[in-house]
C-alpha cells in the first residue's frame, strides 16, 4: 500500500510538471531530527540524512504551491522520564505546502534574481510502528501496575504487542532563502518543520497515561490519557538544500509569470 501511494503520488507530480509552463521541479538534500516525548537526547547524534523531490507550480512571481516527497531516517537515543528509551525507523513524508516569496522570485531573471520565502501546508507521514510491551515495561508506567486476574478487557489490549503502519497526518512549516544560478536553474537553502498528528513516531503512544482499576467492577476502570491526534510532542525538523530546474514554454518565459506580483 505505502509503495503503491508514493508511486501514484510521484506520476501526479511530474505529469503535472510537464505539461505546465511556469513549473519548475527540484531536488532537496540536508538532514532531520527529531523532538518529542524523549529528554536528554544528543541531537548531535540524531541528525540523520533526508532526501527529497518536489514539483513547484508558480501562480505569479511570489506565489507558488509545492508538492513534495522527501523521506530519510528518524532517530533517537535519551530517556523517557529515568527510563532508557530510543528508536529509529524510516519515514516517507508526503506535502503539498503553499509558498510566499517576500520578493518577487523567477528562475532566470535577470531582475528578480534572489527572495526569502515562508511554506506551509498539510502533509502525510508513512512509517512502521511496532508495539512491543515487554520493551516498554521499565519505560510507561501503565504497564508496571497489571491489575490482578482477571485483566479488564479495556486493558488488556496493551499487553498484546503488534506491528502497524502508521499513515500520521502533519502540518509541514518552514522558510528559506533561494536565488538564481543560472537560466532555469535555482539553489535554495531552507528549514522545515512538521508537528504531527499522532504519537507513535518514537514508540512511545501516550506514555503519561495511567490506568485505574475498580476491584469492584473491574469493566468499570477506566484510563486517564493525555495524549489525541492534536495534544502529543512529536514534531521533526530538517535543514537542507535545494537544486531546482524551471521549466519553460519553448524557448520564451511566460508573460503572464513575468509580470503579475
Amino acid at each position: 500500500m505505502k509503495r503503491l501511494f508514493l508511486i501514484t503520488f510521484s506520476f501526479l507530480i511530474f505529469g503535472l510538471a510537464s505539461a505546465q509552463q511556469n513549473a519548475d521541479i527540484g531536488i532537496w538534500g540536508g538532514v532531520g531530527s527529531y523532538v518529542g516525548d524523549m529528554t536528554q537526547v544528543d541531537y548531535s547524534s540524531s541528525l540523520k540524512p533526508a532526501y527529497g523531490v518536489f514539483l513547484r507550480y508558480n501562480f505569479n512571481s511570489r506565489y507558488s504551491l509545492r508538492g513534495t516527497v522527501m523521506t530519510g531516517t528518524s532517530e533517537a537515543v535519551g530517556e523517557f522520564e529515568t527510563a532508557t528509551w530510543g528508536f529509529s525507523k524510516s519515514v516517507t513524508d508526503l506535502s503539498l505546502m503553499g509558498e510566499f516569496n517576500f520578493f518577487r522570485y523567477i528562475i532566470g531573471s535577470k531582475r528578480y534574481t534572489l527572495s526569502t520565502y515562508i511554506l506551509g501546508g498539510v502533509g502525510v507521514s508513512l512509517y512502521p510502528y511496532s508495539y512491543d510491551p515487554a520493551a516498554l515495561q521499565g519505560v510507561v508506567g501503565y504497564l508496571n501496575n497489571v491489575p490482578p486476574s482477571p485483566v479488564p478487557v479495556n486493558y488488556s489490549s496493551v499487553t498484546v504487542g503488534y506491528n502497524e503502519n502508521v499513515y500520521a497526518l502533519n502540518v509541514p512549516l518552514g522558510f528559506g532563502f533561494k536565488f538564481n544560478i543560472g537560466e532555469r536553474w535555482g539553489l535554495g537553502v531552507e528549514t522545515q518543520m512538521r508537528k504531527y498528528f499522532n504519537d507513535k513516531l518514537d514508540g512511545l503512544d501516550d506514555p503519561r497515561k495511567f490506568y485505574t482499576f475498580d476491584s469492584v467492577d473491574p469493566n468499570d476502570s477506566y484510563w486517564t490519557e493525555y495524549s489525541d491526534a492534536i495534544h502529543n510532542n512529536d514534531w521533526t525538523f530538517h535543514l537542507g538544500l535545494h537544486l531546482t530546474y524551471r521549466f519553460f514554454r519553448g524557448n520564451r518565459e511566460c508573460p503572464v509569470y513575468e509580470n503579475i506580483n
